[in-house]
């Protein structure tokens, strides 16, 4: 790799890094619900060592079976750094790596620095990714990089430098993340087309597909057994309630996959795709293939979360491009129209910016709202005006901003599995905040414990009710803002015989 080259490289991964720091320091803190979720396990580890695996406040007490590799890592660096600043830093400058090792992948498969360059800048610019990963703390921002890594480790398997990488980062994303699976399935597809396409098998490669097949479901059985044991089958869909089945894997539409992706990859990708399924036969387009094949079937199947299927699978349409692009240039030059050849490039990076990195930065913008500072204050309030046993209704959404910055007992959250009585925990939650009368909500309330109901934005969207209908002498606003926080004053039930 020329100096030139890298000094390129280097100035891509500071425009991406230097975007995504932007987007991720111009709010206060985190713009999902599940972000705060792991900032209180960082938060517990970095004061004690151990992350929470018997919690108080979620669910009003329940257990967690996660791998905490993401926690302790981002803890290590909160040791130096404020924690909410380490893990904006350290989750986008990993973020932003994923540039290095897409300029891997389509050097080598086209030998062209110039697109691998552009391919580069185009996987910086991912809008899914970068929206979904810029204002929030969530593992994927380090563990879809390490995946293309791990894919590149693999394309260079006969070295043995390669072999060793190739085995830690296989060991390191099993215990990360579930996402490794949908490598373990690409790998799957792979070898089968390599069987029907009748290429010469490549030892080193068989074997060591095989072995991270068997490796990954070996690991996962082991590590999350209990789960398998007490969901079954339902453990894909996580336990979540058929209500909101649909938010978490939801159905893609082309459009909404075009956007999230970028017209110019989705297209392109995929004409790569149909070329060397029925005219071309190349091993190592094929192994990119394989996992753009296995991102989609699950998608198709939703057995994958929408947004995490969709970042995947457009990165690696983002690095099939790459051919493309290889391709075209290679048209263009043996053309008549090959004085031209600059005006289309001019073209196709014009088209880059308005479909791919414009997309990515109003996805972001709209992504950081997601949590309000209104919000914020309201949680605020309550971690400083109610008791330290009081129990707080709010959405499955809100559960973890409740135990997070609340510091309070929620009655249920996002993370629905170990609970039994998960269903009936939403439909009850459900019931209070579109019920309409003050007898079953106080019913409702006893049953959990509750004192205090959260009625934010996110709930009138999710139940459909822009107030609470019930509202009467057994309950007091003590909060009034773009958030409601209503207490339960005085009314008891007593059962009459």
């Amino acid at each position: 790799m020329s100096k030139r080259t890298v000094a390129i490289l280097v100035v891509i991964f500071a425009i991406v890094l230097a975007a995504r720091l932007y987007f991720a320091f111009s709010i206060p803190s985190f713009s999902s619900d599940d972000s705060y979720f792991h900032l209180r396990q960082i938060e517990h580890i970095r004061d004690t060592g151990l992350p929470i695996f018997e919690d108080d406040l979620s669910f009003s007490g329940r257990t967690y079976i996660f791998s905490p590799v993401f926690h302790y890592l981002i803890a290590f660096f909160a040791l130096f750094l404020p924690v909410i600043f380490a893990a904006k830093l350290v989750t986008n400058i990993l973020a932003a790596s994923l540039i290095f090792f897409i300029y891997l992948i389509a050097k080598k498969l086209t030998n062209n620095s110039f697109v691998a360059l552009t391919t580069a800048f185009l996987s910086g610019f991912v809008p899914v990714f970068f929206a979904d990963t810029v204002t929030e703390l969530t593992p994927i921002s380090i563990v879809i990089p390490l995946m293309f890594l791990l894919v590149y480790a693999l394309m260079n398997i006969k070295k043995k430098p390669w072999l060793y990488c190739y085995l830690s980062l296989l060991v390191v994303l099993t215990l990360m993340h579930p996402l490794i699976l949908l490598f373990v399935l690409g790998l799957f597809i792979y070898i089968a087309l390599i069987l029907i396409e009748k290429l010469k098998q490549n030892r080193e490669e068989w074997e060591i597909s095989l072995f991270s097949i068997f490796f990954v479901v070996w690991a996962y059985f082991i590590m999350y057994k209990k789960l398998l044991v007490f969901h079954g089958p339902a453990v894909i869909w996580q336990n979540i309630p058929p209500e909101i089945l649909n938010t978490y894997f939801a159905e893609a539409s082309i459009l909404g996959v075009i956007y999230n992706i970028g017209i110019m990859p989705f297209v392109l990708g995929l004409y790569i795709i149909y070329l060397f399924s029925f005219k071309k036969k190349d091993r190592e387009i094929y192994l990119i293939i394989s996992f753009a094949a296995a991102a989609g079937l699950l998608l198709w199947l939703r057995l994958i979360n929408l947004n995490i299927g969709l970042m995947f699978f457009g990165i690696v349409l983002v690095i099939l491009f790459a051919q493309w692009f290889y391709y075209f240039i290679g048209y263009v030059q043996q053309s008549r129209v090959s004085n031209f050849l600059y005006l289309f490039m001019g073209l196709i990076f014009a088209g880059l910016i308005v479909f791919s990195v414009y997309p990515s930065v109003a996805m972001a913008l709209n992504n950081a709202q997601a949590v309000s500072p209104e919000e914020l204050s309201a949680l605020n309030w309550i971690n400083e005006n109610t008791p330290m046993d009081a129990v707080i209704i709010a959405g499955p959404d809100e559960g973890n901003l409740i135990t997070a910055v609340a510091e309070r007992s929620n009655v249920l959250d996002s993370r629905f599995l170990l609970q039994n009585d998960a269903k009936q925990r939403f439909a009850d939650v459900k019931r209070i905040y579109t019920a309409c009368l003050e007898i079953e909500v106080i019913s409702l309330l006893d049953k959990y414990d509750a004192e205090y109901i959260y009625f934010s934005d996110n709930a009138k969207e999710l139940f459909d009710k822009e107030e609470l209908s019930y509202v009467g002498k057994c309950f007091e606003k003590v909060y009034d803002t773009d958030v409601q926080i209503y207490q339960r004053k005085g009314c008891e039930l007593t059962v009459v015989k």
